[in-house]
């Protein structure tokens, strides 16, 4: 009887996730008020396979999205890079895509790096508060640091000459000018070597039952198995796009 209570209880969690996301294109945005992007798309097919309703989404700034899963008022958040610290905070399902990350400059601007040190010396580099380029620059030593609230902010300061650089995925890049056609992808270029890499996750918070998070690596699992996941990378991020 508890085995079944537990099973009933586990579906009854999984159909009703409270799944916030970061307004992030291609991973993650709203298109006529509806939730598009990478992500989204996987996770609909994971509930579909799952049998389960499919959740709604709500954007959240990443700063308060983090907080909102980190203090249990939100079950998922996407997407999310793993680290040592955030492994003992949040569950995760993936990894699901990676990318290089570099620092971009306004075109004209004089900003040279020829390594990665050189950036430290920079007046100021703009980041999104508390995401995983802000953290991951502050563990480097980086205090040269702006913060904002959004990705789409840091690059309007770096067009209009208020930041020096912008740390930005390679691959991802061109898909997120796309959707943002108030940037102009002509006005900045990527300078520099690699600063590091990421890779991203769908994050659960700590309350999720664990038989949920299971079941959700399980088809992704399947996803990529079958071809699925690499059609839905393929969308986003068509086969010889130049990057």
């Amino acid at each position: 009887m508890l085995t079944c209570l537990l099973i009933i209880s586990t579906n009854a969690y999984s159909s009703s996730l409270k799944i916030m996301a970061e307004e992030y294109p291609p991973y993650s945005y709203q298109q006529e008020g509806k939730a598009r992007g990478l992500f989204i798309d996987l996770v609909r097919n994971i509930q579909e396979m799952l049998d389960e309703e499919p959740s709604g989404v709500t954007f959240y700034p990443w700063a308060r999205g983090y907080k909102r899963l980190e203090y249990g008022s939100g079950d998922i958040l996407m997407p999310m890079c793993m680290t040592p610290e955030r492994s003992l905070k949040f569950k995760f399902v993936g990894p699901v895509f990676w990318d290089d990350i570099y620092f971009y400059r306004r075109k004209g601007s004089g900003v040279e790096l020829d390594n990665v040190d050189d950036a430290r010396k920079v007046h100021m580099i703009t980041v999104t508060r508390d995401d995983i380029l802000h953290q991951n620059l502050v563990s480097m030593g980086y205090t040269n640091l702006d913060l904002s609230a959004s990705t789409k902010c840091d690059f309007m300061k770096l067009i209009r000459g208020r930041a020096d650089l912008v740390p930005m995925g390679r691959k991802v890049i061109s898909s997120f000018f796309k959707c943002n056609p108030e940037l102009d992808l002509n006005k900045v270029e990527r300078v520099g070597p690699s600063v590091f890499f990421t890779t991203n996750y769908i994050a659960f918070a700590k309350h999720v039952p664990d038989e949920v998070v299971r079941k959700w690596q399980i088809a992704f699992d399947e996803l990529k198995a079958s071809g699925k996941w690499q059609k839905i990378v393929d969308k986003y991020f068509p086969p010889g796009l130049p990057n």
